[in-house]
């Protein structure tokens, strides 16, 4: 499959944690408690723990979860130090098991969901049971490309160089988009992860009315021209999105690469 970093655990972590170093951290930090050792955060998806490494190095408590078992346990390898240190723990498991529910509900002053909203099916039902698992004052971090953006659909993943770069491939209607894919020679593992996202897919304004049905309010947001990931993926500078692109709402979803939104908990 393209882009093989992916398959390469310790470098895919070493610039997952590096981006969230630069961009994720400075987001959210300062609308948490000045003193980070009370922090207790919590990754939903978190693969290895890329996004988590420097949340734990500012001195916070940290806690992962992810359904893949293989991640979970090269993260725990690879992450050794902060887990058997105690900073760090890492769960192969279902965020609706009602033992996690249990053990984590009321726990976390953050959670991190970083290129995930994109790849769950029942998103009222996640963003409920996230929302259940902070504290009153938590706060929930989400990071996504909005689907109406060049590479939405992720057809960077491809095997195909022509479907890999050629933008807004995935806004095709789905059994055409995957036609393409097959005619392009894609394998069916592919072709099945891509037509799943084109099932899931999130865009800007979906996504507002999600936060708040879930009972979210708006902290902090911002969107990119130039995710802050490419910068590591394909040596592109970040750019802000601007001004006047934002605040067109059927304008601003086919070019804005990211957004980053911070919210908390809103009144009842």
């Amino acid at each position: 499959m393209a882009y093989d970093f992916h398959s390469n655990s310790a470098y895919y972590l070493k610039f997952l944690s590096e981006n969230a170093r630069r961009s994720i951290l400075p987001f959210v930090s300062t609308h948490l408690p000045a003193d980070a050792t009370s922090w207790r955060v919590l990754e939903l998806g978190c693969g290895e723990g890329g996004n988590l490494l420097p949340f734990a190095e500012a001195g916070a408590h940290c806690t992962g979860i992810d359904l893949n078992g293989v991640k979970i346990e090269e993260g725990k390898v690879l992450m050794g130090d902060w887990v058997k240190a105690g900073r760090m723990e890492l769960y192969a498991e279902d965020i609706f098991n009602p033992e996690i529910t249990s053990k984590f509900t009321g726990q976390f002053d953050l959670i991190i969901l970083k290129d995930v909203i994109e790849h769950i099916p029942n998103k009222d039902k996640a963003l409920l049971q996230m929302r259940l698992f902070l504290k009153d004052t938590g706060l929930l971090y989400i990071g996504w490309p909005p689907w109406r953006m060049p590479f939405g659909g992720h057809q960077q993943i491809a095997d195909s160089k022509l479907v890999r770069v050629f933008p807004w491939l995935h806004l095709l209607p789905k059994r055409m988009y995957v036609g393409v894919l097959k005619i392009a020679g894609e394998g069916k593992a592919a072709v099945d992860e891509l037509a799943e996202i084109h099932d899931y897919s999130v865009g800007i304004n979906q996504m507002n009315r999600l936060y708040k049905h879930s009972g979210f309010r708006m902290v902090a947001e911002l969107h990119y021209l130039i995710n802050p990931i490419y910068e590591y993926k394909f040596k592109l500078k970040t750019r802000k999105q601007f001004g006047l692109i934002q605040a067109l709402p059927w304008v601003r979803d086919f070019f804005t690469t990211s957004c980053y939104y911070l919210l908390g908990k809103a009144a009842k």
